[in-house]
């Protein structure tokens, strides 16, 4: 059976810098993450990016740190019906996914997000569900939460692929 990952960019894939409440993206500070790459090539599975961001900004930041060529598809506000956490965002996903990537069920989609709400809804649909947050800790309050790190290379590191 054949596993897809399914990536947000957002403080999941790439961690913004904050200062005081104000999210900042400095793009030419942005650099190749060969840590990061080196991960993602060791999975020989299927990997896709779902942002409510743009096409653009997801792309810019992708290809940034260097990964661009890891992923299959990016999905963005600029070409699903519906951005996360509506069903239908997922449901979109899932049957292109499943038309581009034969093999892969719902069931074994493996998505990684910063936001519950997002993870909330995607487990509505029988993904599995992996939060990224430095409050990971806290996973165990939410019943559709499957697992837990505080980065995206934590958990690629320690998840078996």
């Amino acid at each position: 059976m054949v596993v897809c990952l399914i990536i947000d960019i957002d403080d999941t894939l790439f961690v913004h810098k904050t200062i005081g409440s104000n999210i900042v993206t400095n793009y030419d500070n942005i650099r190749p993450d060969y840590q990061l790459k080196s991960q993602l090539q060791r999975i020989q599975y299927p990997k896709f990016i779902l942002t409510n961001a743009t096409f653009g900004h997801a792309n810019l930041i992708l290809n940034k740190l260097d990964v661009v060529d890891e992923f299959e598809k990016v999905y963005s506000r600029d070409n699903i019906p519906e951005m996360k956490p509506s069903s239908h965002c997922y449901q979109s996903v899932s049957r292109d996914i499943g038309i581009t990537s034969l093999g892969c069920s719902d069931n074994r989609f493996l998505f990684f997000d910063d936001l519950l709400d997002n993870l909330k809804g995607a487990h509505s649909q029988g993904w599995t569900t992996i939060w990224i947050s430095p409050d990971y800790i806290k996973s165990y309050k939410y019943l559709y939460v499957g697992k837990a790190f505080p980065t995206l290379k934590d958990a690629l590191e320690k998840l078996n692929f």
